[in-house]
């Protein structure tokens, strides 16, 4: 069984957002490195809160190019949120 790769404290903000349906999302500008190498899950929650399931959304990020993450929505029995940008929501893989 193999696992993801995992990076320490790569957390952003988003800076484009997908909205509810989107598949993938923009973080701030050169945070993008601060994630490990794709496949692995993320998750997105609002800036202000700490994330549990009523507000975040676990996502599975396919692709990283740039600040870009490719992502698959609704993961981990999660549900689809709508995504907003900047202050308003963070990205973090723990």
């Amino acid at each position: 069984m193999s696992f993801d790769a995992h990076a320490n404290l790569a957390v952003s903000t988003v800076a484009v957002s997908p909205g509810v349906a989107g598949l993938s999302l923009d973080v701030a500008a050169g945070h993008g490195v601060r994630f490990p190498a794709a496949p692995f899950n993320c998750t997105i929650w609002p800036a202000a809160e700490s994330p549990d399931p009523t507000n975040a959304e676990v996502v599975r990020v396919t692709a990283v190019v740039g600040d870009t993450l490719t992502i698959d929505r609704a993961q981990e029995a999660s549900t689809a949120r709508s995504v907003i940008r900047s202050e308003e929501r963070r990205v973090g893989k723990e």
